[in-house]
């Protein structure tokens, strides 16, 4: 493992991204989370999308500070979307991590996962199982992925894998080695957009998943799963030049994994295979449910919530969805 910079000049070792809009609450945590950690050797990108709180005080205060905290502010809010791949784009190191504003890493989450990649050729990401807390940082839950399902030497096993089961998509979150996400979709402007970059990820390499609890995730009101509840309005999250357009997610998530099989560098066999796994996703998770919804929500915008919120009331909540919003 490389030692810390000596001046800012050089390349980091790893990029953090936090993508940040309105942040106040919780975004000094994040940032203490990232410059506290073990491996030194970092840069931060903090990409304020036009903040109308404290936000923009506070990644001032810390880049005045820390030689390795970078600023940019948006001039107006281009949509989470796009903030999240502008933090990319301004990242140097050979691997690169999004992190949530609201969310922390403990002190060795970058050094281990940082230690996988740079051992593990093969493997193009890396996470932890995940710890839910609270606002106030108390421990609410533990949450494993099963991310070592995509550990597998076949891209259709790891494509699958990823594709066909229930999970949160908290894994988009992981240290990613920065070469295997270019030319990739990155952060798609449409819900499930963190689901399509993980199944294309799984199509480039291998990916591992240590056992302990180093990426916090907070769970609170306003987060985006939360909060947006219409098609609308989560469709203007993701871009807001989108205005009340109609979207429709489920569909542009199945034509992004069509198109991902089709341009990926993949056998002819695993390429076939691949297509046999796409047939297979109508009948899984709810998938022909969700795009039925998809289309209802032309008329009414707030089918999605409704069905989800009746799904959960029926059902139960999927794996992972620990805190699953339960009003009637």
């Amino acid at each position: 493992m490389r030692q810390a910079s000596e001046t800012a000049a050089e390349v980091p070792l790893v990029s953090v991204g936090i993508p940040v809009f309105n942040g106040e609450a919780f975004l000094e945590d994040a940032i203490r989370s990232v410059l506290g950690q073990t491996l030194e050797d970092l840069e931060l990108i903090l990409c304020d999308n036009a903040s109308a709180d404290r936000t923009a005080e506070i990644c001032r205060d810390y880049a005045g500070r820390d030689s390795r905290v970078r600023y940019f502010r948006n001039a107006r809010n281009l949509g989470a979307a796009a903030n999240y791949n502008l933090a990319f784009s301004y990242a140097r190191g050979p691997y690169f991590k999004w992190l949530a504003h609201d969310d922390r890493m403990l002190g060795s989450f970058l050094a281990k996962t940082c230690r996988v990649l740079e051992e593990r050729s093969d493997a193009v990401l890396c996470n932890t199982v995940v710890s839910y807390i609270d606002s106030t940082g108390a421990q609410l839950g533990l949450y494993d992925s099963m991310l070592s399902g995509a550990d597998a030497s076949s891209p259709s096993a790891r494509f699958a894998w990823m594709v066909l089961r229930s999970h949160t998509c908290v894994d988009f979150f992981g240290l990613i080695r920065r070469e295997s996400l270019r030319n990739s979709l990155l952060h798609g402007a449409f819900h499930g957009a963190d689901r399509a970059l993980l199944a294309q990820l799984a199509l480039r390499g291998r990916m591992v998943q240590l056992p302990a609890p180093l990426l916090a995730i907070r769970e609170h009101p306003n987060r985006y799963t939360r909060a947006q509840r219409r098609s609308t309005a989560r469709a203007v999250w993701h871009d807001s030049a989108l205005g009340g357009q109609v979207s429709f997610p489920t569909w542009r998530l199945y034509g992004e994994y069509l198109n991902m099989v089709r341009r990926e560098a993949l056998t002819p066999e695993e390429r076939f295979r691949c297509y046999g796994v796409l047939a297979r996703w109508w009948a899984c998770n709810w998938n022909t449910a969700r795009a039925v919804v998809d289309v209802l929500a032309v008329a009414v915008p707030s089918a999605p919530g409704l069905a989800e919120r009746l799904k959960i009331r029926l059902f139960g909540a999927a794996p992972g969805h620990l805190f699953a919003d339960r009003r009637r």
